[in-house]
């Protein structure tokens, strides 16, 4: 009997985890909306970052997430633990998996930022565009920057 307790005590202790160690109860969806796309059939892609994190690098973003564009509105969800993020969209008009960027580095597709930054002569810094995922504040907008 005191080995049946164990063993659901011990499975019990793992279910409450997920697979990096974060307690599974502080998963939550968040939600964000993604505004003035201008392109349909085109594939957006959207990066969270967390502190620490080399944002707004392309590619470098701690979870992420592609999506076909359909209409000039989109939600798109992510499961995290509450804290403190900064999102990055970049709008892949040319199909080629990147952000396509003029002579000056400023990008020529369309992109945007959690915060609605709007970057005028450098990339921001995740304190620009950093947000608290909370049970008060659990959605988003951006509106792409064209």
């Amino acid at each position: 009997m005191q080995a049946i307790k164990l063993a659901t005590i011990a499975l019990g202790l793992i279910l409450a985890f997920d697979v990096h160690g974060q307690q599974a109860v502080n998963i939550k969806k968040l939600s964000i909306k993604i505004s003035n796309i201008q392109n349909k059939g085109k594939t957006l892609y959207v990066g969270i970052y967390r502190a620490g994190d080399e944002f707004p690098e392309f590619n470098k973003y701690w979870k992420n997430t592609k999506v076909t564009t359909i209409g000039n509105e989109m939600t798109v969800e992510f499961e995290v633990p509450y804290g403190d993020y900064a999102v990055a969209i970049s709008h892949d008009l040319n199909g080629n998996g990147k952000l396509d960027k003029n002579f000056f580095g400023y990008p020529s597709e369309p992109f945007g930022f959690s915060n609605n930054f709007k970057p005028k002569l450098s990339s921001p810094d995740f304190s620009d565009c950093k947000f608290t995922f909370s049970q008060q504040s659990n959605s988003l907008t951006i509106k792409l920057i064209d």
